[in-house]
């Protein structure tokens, strides 16, 4: 008898334990509770990344370390750090200052890489909000008040990425998916680049299409994931899986 409730207790144990992975934020789609980018220190990396916790510790808040609704980030800031979007942004900006580019070199068999080059520019004001944690030139907890001359509530960083979660560490962006290009004029001139009517492939269950997620139709790093992990589908929040490369062929008509 005891051997059979202590078996029981066994599978309710496993049981309880797998409904708290599968409920975990970290699942694709079910939120950012949970995730890489949840600095918080109860559910999240915040003590990984000595986030520490926001002004009241019982609050252990998410969103502070990128937003805030009061004394974020002034247009005259955000300008001078090369963002034209920063919804009320609230971490510091990234300071670097010039990009090397994604360059897969000249071939006069392949025009079409070559006009890519030609519009590749500096990243997009969305994908700088990115790469102010992950090109490694400010501290991932380094958050509130920017520059606002408030005092009291600013965090100050100590860890800063590197290793495999660096995108554009040093502002090396040269091995990496070009961003901040005119994704619209290059599928005008390649047809092996869809057009941007196309839905994405895969399990999309909101048919998001190319389009819905090029910003001034461009192709930045949203283009790929949703950093808040509320519609994709695919882990490391990208917005399908790539299973079959469907998150490649989605734009790639190879």
């Amino acid at each position: 008898m005891k051997k059979h409730i202590s078996l029981l207790l066994l599978i309710l144990g496993i049981l309880v334990m797998s409904s708290t992975m599968v409920m975990a934020g970290a699942d694709p789609g079910t939120g950012i509770k949970a995730t890489s980018h949840d600095l918080s220190t109860a559910t999240g990396r915040g003590g990984a990344w000595n986030a520490g916790v926001a002004a009241d510790p019982t609050l252990d808040r998410i969103c502070i370390y990128c937003h805030a609704p009061h004394h974020t980030i002034k247009a005259a800031d955000a300008a001078s750090a090369g963002l034209t979007y920063y919804p009320l942004w609230n971490h510091d900006p990234s300071t670097t200052a010039t990009w090397s580019l994604y360059d897969n070199g000249l071939d006069d068999s392949n025009f079409e890489s070559q006009r890519l080059q030609a519009v590749l520019t500096d990243p997009g004001s969305v994908s700088k909000l990115c790469l102010s944690c992950h090109d490694g030139s400010a501290a991932v907890s380094s958050y509130g008040n920017y520059n606002s001359g408030i005092a009291g509530s600013k965090h100050t960083g100590t860890k800063f990425i590197d290793g495999r979660f660096g995108i554009g560490l040093g502002g090396d962006l040269s091995n990496h998916h070009p961003i901040g290009f005119d994704y619209e004029f290059v599928a005008s001139i390649d047809d092996e680049i869809r057009d941007s009517s196309n839905a994405l492939l895969g399990d999309n269950p909101y048919g998001i299409t190319i389009r819905e997620l090029l910003f001034g139709d461009k192709m930045e790093c949203a283009t790929c994931h949703d950093v808040h992990n509320t519609k994709n589908t695919g882990t490391k929040f990208t917005w399908v899986a790539d299973t079959n490369s469907n998150l490649c062929l989605s734009c790639h008509a190879k």
